[in-house]
């Protein structure tokens, strides 16, 4: 074989394997099953009678994030493509419209169209999950269109001889509305429990009022936690929701044990907090006598108010042994000594000056809802406690003839 042959034969094994690795790129390009677009969700439509800025955003569970906009100043059409692999949630805002939103996931295509419908401007066309939100957005927005329009009567009428009937009125139609809305918004979750539109309805509000009480309406949250998680389990949303119903579920727990633990014939928790000179006094330090314990704060209006019950309580009742041990949420100091002094307000004070945040909050758990008191017996265990200090003096008479057998 002469050098020329040898040479030629070289160079085509050289090159060999590198032309056939990139024939195999170029198979491999062609005949990839995977298309960028199936990760993709295509949102599009016409809003012809609105001149302004269209913004697609994308919301979780605690973030909104803007992802696109378009001028439909001129162009009256819009198309929004965004990835999605999974099932997401999107909302469409205007300076004007109500916002939309939309579930789609991957592959979906919504179509939207604007109209002059002034209670539901749009005609929503898309896939199921989409159409389940969109159905029940509907009906919101057109119950609350129908509020506005009784606060348009209600405004309107306030001149009217007959306006303390008008507005009787105008209050059970809303009554009526708010109710019918929260039935229907119980309905849609218990037909739909496997929809991710449900946790929408689940958080959602009518005007300022929630829909569902976290803690009333368990069942509702925990019979939607159970079929998203058999039908959805790896989703952000309903991953997240399930945080959040673990979250109530404790919560929960936490009320339950509180309340067993603070029940009457329960003896009073411990605590230790500092008088104005510095003494560490607690209703352990009083056993023996009858104790009013006061839970107050000087910045609290109502508070204020009820000062002067605990005072006429005080008279009348401390030459029999009862005690008052008025516990104050401020955290100014010279606030606190100042109201004392102010109101004439009786009995052994004691505060840590860390209002919200005071550990005693929490053994209580008073949640900042002032004032509150509790009547605690001799032998230190809980009588009575309540906000209603219109039977404080009732309940004090009570503690005093009834031997409790608790």
């Amino acid at each position: 074989m002469n050098l020329n042959q040898r040479q030629k034969n070289m160079m085509r094994n050289i090159f060999r394997p590198f032309i056939a690795s990139i024939l195999i790129a170029m198979l491999f390009t062609f005949c990839s099953p995977e298309k960028p677009e199936s990760k993709k969700v295509f949102i599009k439509g016409e809003f012809p009678g609105y001149d302004g800025k269209l913004t697609l955003s994308k919301v979780t569970s605690n973030n909104v994030k803007v992802l696109d906009s378009a001028d439909l100043s001129t162009d009256k059409t819009f198309s929004f493509k965004v990835n999605a692999p999974d099932y997401s949630v999107f909302r469409l805002t205007t300076a004007d419209l109500y916002p939309l939103m939309v579930i789609l996931k991957a592959g979906d295509t919504v179509n939207i169209t604007g109209t002059d419908d002034t209670a539901w401007p749009f005609r929503v066309q898309g896939p199921e999950e989409c159409m389940l939100l969109a159905d029940y957005l509907e009906r919101l927005n057109r119950d609350h269109y129908a509020v506005d329009s009784l606060s348009v009567v209600f405004h309107n009428s306030q001149g009217n001889t007959d306006f303390l009937a008008i507005r009787k009125m105008l209050n059970n139609k809303f009554i009526e509305l708010h109710e019918g809305h929260k039935a229907y918004a119980r309905q849609f979750v218990t037909t739909h429990p496997s929809s991710i539109a449900s946790i929408i309805v689940l958080n959602g509000f009518f005007k300022e009022f929630a829909l569902f009480h976290q803690h009333n309406d368990f069942n509702y949250y925990e019979m939607v936690d159970a079929a998203l998680t058999e039908r959805f389990p790896e989703n952000k949303y309903v991953l997240d929701f399930h945080s959040q119903v673990e979250n109530i579920r404790a919560a929960r727990d936490y009320e339950l044990e509180t309340k067993m633990r603070l029940s009457p014939g329960r003896m009073v928790p411990e605590f230790q907090l500092p008088s104005a000179s510095g003494e560490q006094i607690g209703p352990q330090d009083l056993k023996g006598n009858s104790i009013l314990i006061y839970f107050w704060a000087a910045a609290d209006a109502k508070s204020r108010k009820t000062n002067p019950m605990i005072r006429k309580a005080y008279d009348a009742y401390h030459t029999y042994g009862l005690e008052v041990l008025a516990i104050s949420f401020d955290k100014d100091p010279n606030i606190w000594k100042a109201a004392i002094q102010l109101d004439t307000l009786p009995g052994i004070h004691v505060t840590d000056l860390k209002g919200i945040r005071s550990p005693v909050q929490k053994l209580f758990n008073l949640k900042m809802q002032l004032p509150v008191f509790y009547l605690i017996d001799t032998r230190g265990r809980i009588f009575k406690h309540g906000k209603d200090f219109s039977k404080l003096q009732e309940s004090i008479i009570d503690l005093y003839k009834q031997k409790p057998d608790y």
